[in-house]
């Protein structure tokens, strides 16, 4: 797998699906679902290096991450 960026990741637990649910604050629509919180950020890191893939084919940019945003002060 490619190095992907420095996205941030967060894990739960989903009663629904009973099992963990990584997601990542800068691409909403994509999860991992796995038994544990590791399984589930690997399966998240395959989806994002995917969706990664599919964006540059088009010569679309990838989302920074979040903790490389400009920060935004009041006016």
């Amino acid at each position: 797998m490619p190095e992907l960026p420095p996205y941030t990741y967060r894990t739960s637990w989903s009663e629904r699906d009973g099992e963990c649910v990584a997601t990542c604050a800068e691409l909403p629509g994509l999860s991992g679902l796995a038994p544990t919180p590791g399984r589930a950020i690997e399966e998240l890191k395959t989806a994002i290096a995917a969706w990664l893939d599919y964006l540059a084919s088009r010569g679309l940019p990838a989302p920074p991450p979040a903790a490389r945003r400009p920060v935004k002060h009041g006016a």
